[in-house]
């Protein structure tokens, strides 16, 4: 499927993050295709290095890609920015 043709994040399922290729960003929130990719792995209980091993980064890239997407959402820990992408469309919630 060609980039065009994909769906915006928020009308589905954020399943298919990790599989961007392009750098795109949220606006006005300010959140880029990357830090929604780790989000999303923290939702599922990952960890910094989970999260590294599966994207292909460093941890501690990881780390700064989760501490810009919390400022982008104005809030402090990865679990509150995990709530606040589900209330503002970024997220949806993953079923048990």
């Amino acid at each position: 499927m060609s980039l065009d043709n994909r769906p915006p994040p928020n009308s589905g399922s954020i399943v298919n993050l990790p599989l961007v290729t392009e750098e795109r960003t949220f606006a006005p929130i300010g959140v880029t295709n990357r830090q929604l990719e780790c989000l999303y792995w923290v939702q599922h209980g990952k960890s910094a290095a989970d999260i590294g091993g599966i994207l292909g980064i460093s941890s501690r890239t990881v780390e700064g890609h989760l501490l810009k997407i919390c400022d982008h959402l104005g809030v402090k820990t990865r679990f509150q920015a995990v709530l606040m992408a589900r209330d503002v469309g970024l997220l949806k919630a993953s079923a048990p």
